[in-house]
């Protein structure tokens, strides 16, 4: 009888009380295990309860003992242990639904930074950008540890799809969704420009590198080219800031959603 290897599954640590409180909220039933400080276990009741009920460990720990469970200081005073989620497949019934719904996508290309996914993350939350879908590239950071802490809980709220290549994607991707590329060269327009001249169909954004801005074979699929203006004292923003205004100018003010509680104010 040959031997059977199972292959053990990755798990990862999210970290901080947004992000911590958001996975409880959404997907309780994937916490393993849970760590946490003395201060921060004042605040913990309920999801001991919960893992209680689950027969899941959960302990309050020092802050050196949390630092060697995460491997880092930047924990938040708690951290989540969860089974590394898969990215998701591009299928053709998923864009047949995504052409019926004319759902709001973000696409990065090779964004390397794991933080500015984080941020993005947490930006497509807020603007209710369900789908992030990212190429199966080397130079792609893909949604760790950092990332989660950095979406504070935005990473409940999205879902990550990988394709094989992001040109091939996008020649599918444009029959019913109008992309619109980051560029710092070529024919851009201003976010205002771009609508003045019209979306013919549901937009789909795409954001580039951070410091090579998008592939030459990607730029050239995409229907626009937007640039957003400033006063040039600086090159450009940060990816995961000018993810946050094009959310604004291309999804959100197509009327999509209700406006986040977060952003009324006097």
């Amino acid at each position: 009888m040959k031997s059977q290897f199972i292959a053990k599954q990755k798990e990862l640590n999210v970290c901080g009380w947004p992000a911590v409180s958001a996975l409880f909220a959404q997907h309780p039933d994937e916490v393993r295990r849970l760590f946490f400080d003395p201060a921060t276990g004042k605040r913990t009741g309920e999801f001991c309860s919960l893992l209680a009920q689950q027969k899941k460990v959960y302990r309050q720990v020092d802050a050196v003992e949390l630092g060697k469970i995460t491997g880092t200081v930047h924990h938040g005073g708690i951290v989540a242990v969860i089974a590394e989620r898969p990215l998701k497949k591009v299928t053709r019934e998923v864009m047949e639904e995504w052409g019926r719904t004319k759902a709001s996508l973000l696409l990065l290309d090779r964004v390397s930074n794991a933080n500015n996914v984080g941020a993005i993350a947490r930006t497509a939350a807020f603007f209710g950008v369900r789908a992030l879908i990212v190429p199966d590239h080397p130079g792609q950071a893909l949604p760790g540890e950092a990332a989660y802490r950095v979406a504070e809980g935005g990473m409940e709220f999205v879902d990550f799809y990988r394709v094989p290549a992001l040109p091939e994607f996008c020649v599918e991707l444009k029959q019913h969704h109008f992309l619109i590329g980051t560029s710092l060269t070529g024919n851009q327009l201003s976010p205002a420009k771009v609508k003045e001249r019209g979306i013919l169909r549901p937009p789909a954004v795409i954001l580039g590198n951070e410091e090579k801005g998008l592939a030459l074979g990607v730029a050239a699929l995409c229907d626009r080219l937007v640039k957003i203006p400033g006063t040039d004292a600086v090159e450009s923003l940060n990816v995961s800031a000018a993810a946050a205004v094009l959310c604004w100018e291309f999804f959100w003010q197509r009327g999509e959603g209700r406006l986040p509680q977060a952003s009324v104010g006097c």
